[in-house]
């Protein structure tokens, strides 16, 4: 996701605390440089992590009818209560909700930050908000063959078919050196269709590399000594790592933004496979040809085990779930043995062939499997596989726990057992904890991103005009309006006072977008004017400085007492 030079900058917050309808005395004036938040409250911040469990008998099938009591969960090794329990079977709830942090009641007036009360389930046949699936087929064209890719298309098309739900949402990427996203989400299975027929189109990278690597092998197998091809081989291996490097950074770049999206999130990712060491073959192309080991060894250069273990991790930290395809096909290397080392059928050594292969395969196992997904490989009908995706999709607990250390910003491993030591449990392994205000700036960005909106508080977003400040550049108004009924008032002494958190960002037509803009928004209102100011809209105005063109802007705003906060967001054409 691109970032312009100094992006839409937020010109100034102004804090226009008036009354809606016309009302104007009743609400005091306060700076928005408000003074310490424990003057009006002890605040509430409601954060439960999720964790999507897949739990299997010895055959590999699905164990359904499990409760909460069967499971053990555990934080850094220590034993953690598990607050939220939700049970899915064959794509059917079959546990409710516990409680969630969108549903929890909120405390009574006064009350401090004690634990919410359980909540009603959703309503009949509804998904709640935090199980909703958000999946993303992720077409990787630069490491991919187009035959390859083309002939996965026809079971992916089945895949989507029969196994989505109206209420998930599915987005189609492609990776052609830079991200470009054909298919926003949407729950429409005709658009995916209809733009998966356009990638079908689409031509490939990995031919050419392929191509350059047989090369190497021909020349390795002709030279007469290792000092001939040695830097033609080093060579390609830094530029294979470098395009690695561009892969796995956009990969990276992507899964950040889907931080702030609510519920569960699967990334299905087609490629021809990732070398965890580029230029390992090769090095060992060498090694084998003139007998010496150590030639082997110039592959740990490029070692990029790193880089994959911190995709891992952060795909954990967003609740991004991997399901890796490798498009090749069966790969069959019988007599590539180190001991019989055989031919390929160029005629070059099959055991060198069988590195090559395991090398773009471990990477794409490694991050499925430590995300709690699933790695399909040498597999020339890929069906099968696709049918254990469809299968963990319908078939899954979540567990939901609240963190012992909440919003330490570090990276915490995640364990889960289950009473019957004989069933096989599948999850992510960790998660990172954010500060309240770090997960409301991610969703307000995904807001933005990708159209979620959620709003209990029922805010409305209104956009001015704008005025000229010159020939590109317009002073935008933004005003946000919230009910007072719906925000969490305390009695202080005389007034009624609450505390909000207005969050900002702005989204230009070519993808660039501004930072976060934070402010806290103080309340207080006179207890003789609170019965009337219950019915009116409290207005926030913020002034943003835009270019000429097309914009997106995103607001969320959270009640610090009630531990609710709601996203919106709107376009406006700005100047003409």
């Amino acid at each position: 996701m691109r970032r312009i030079a100094a992006p839409l900058p937020l010109l100034a917050i102004l804090a226009l605390l008036s009354l809606a309808a016309g009302a104007g005395p009743g609400l005091a004036r306060q700076e928005p440089e408000a003074p310490d938040p424990g003057r009006f409250f002890e605040t509430v911040d409601v954060n439960v992590v999720n964790v999507e469990v897949f739990v299997t008998d010895k055959k590999g099938d699905p164990v359904s009818g499990l409760g909460r009591e069967d499971f053990e969960l555990l934080e850094d090794g220590r034993p953690v209560e598990i607050t939220n329990f939700y049970a899915v079977e064959g794509g059917r709830a079959s546990r409710g909700p516990l409680e969630t942090p969108e549903t929890a009641e909120k405390p009574p007036e006064g009350a401090g930050a004690e634990a919410p009360a359980p909540s009603r389930p959703p309503a009949e046949g509804r998904v709640p908000e935090d199980q909703r699936l958000h999946l993303v087929v992720y077409v990787d064209n630069y490491n991919i063959r187009p035959l390859d890719r083309n002939r996965t298309f026809a079971r992916l098309r089945e895949f989507l078919y029969d196994t989505l739900g109206p209420e998930d949402r599915v987005m189609l990427v492609t990776y052609d050196r830079s991200l470009h996203i054909r298919q926003p989400f949407t729950s429409d299975g005709s658009a995916v269709a209809r733009a998966l027929d356009e990638v079908e189109k689409m031509t490939g990278n990995a031919e050419q590399a392929a191509e350059e690597t047989r090369r190497l092998r021909r020349a390795i197998d002709t030279a007469t000594s290792s000092a001939e091809v040695t830097g033609r081989v080093r060579a390609h291996a830094q530029e294979v790592f470098n395009d690695l490097r561009f892969t796995v950074d956009t990969l990276r770049d992507f899964i950040s933004t889907l931080a702030g999206l609510p519920g569960r999130k699967a990334l299905l990712y087609l490629s021809g496979g990732l070398p965890m060491t580029p230029g390992e073959d090769l090095y060992w192309a060498m090694t084998r040809k003139f007998d010496d080991m150590s030639l082997v060894s110039g592959a740990r250069e490029f070692d990029s085990a790193r880089r994959f273990q911190e995709l891992a991790a952060l795909a954990n930290g967003e609740r991004v779930t991997f399901y890796t395809i490798d498009a090749t096909g069966l790969q069959n290397y019988a007599s590539g043995q180190a001991e019989n080392p055989g031919s390929s059928v160029d005629g070059l050594d099959s055991f060198v062939d069988s590195i090559a292969t395991a090398n773009l395969q471990t990477s794409i196992r490694y991050i499925a499997e430590r995300t709690g997904g699933a790695a399909i490989y040498n597999m020339n009908d890929i069906g099968l596989g696709l049918e254990r995706v469809a299968t963990d999709l319908a078939n899954y607990y979540s567990l939901g726990f609240q963190p012992v250390d909440g919003g330490d910003r570090r990276y915490h491993r995640i364990e889960v057992k289950t009473r019957d030591r004989s069933l096989t449990v599948r999850h992510r392994e960790g998660y990172r904890s954010k500060p309240v205000n770090e997960r409301m700036a991610d969703t307000t960005l995904s807001t933005l991103r990708y159209g979620f909106e959620s709003n209990p508080l029922e805010v409305a977003l209104d956009l001015g005009r704008g005025t000229a400040r010159d020939g590109e550049s317009y002073e935008v108004p933004i005003l946000v309006r919230i009910p007072l009924d719906k925000v969490v008032l305390v009695p202080r002494e005389t007034a009624h006072e609450a505390r909000l958190e207005v969050f900002i960002s702005a989204m230009d037509e070519r993808g660039g977008t501004s930072e976060v803009s934070r402010a806290a928004v103080p309340i207080s209102i006179p207890d003789a004017d609170l019965p009337e100011a219950l019915g009116k809209h409290f207005t926030y105005e913020a002034r943003l400085l835009m270019r000429r063109g097309r914009h997106r802007v995103a607001v969320g705003v959270r009640d610090e007492l009630g531990a609710t906060a709601s996203f919106v967001t709107r376009g406006l054409q700005v100047g003409g």
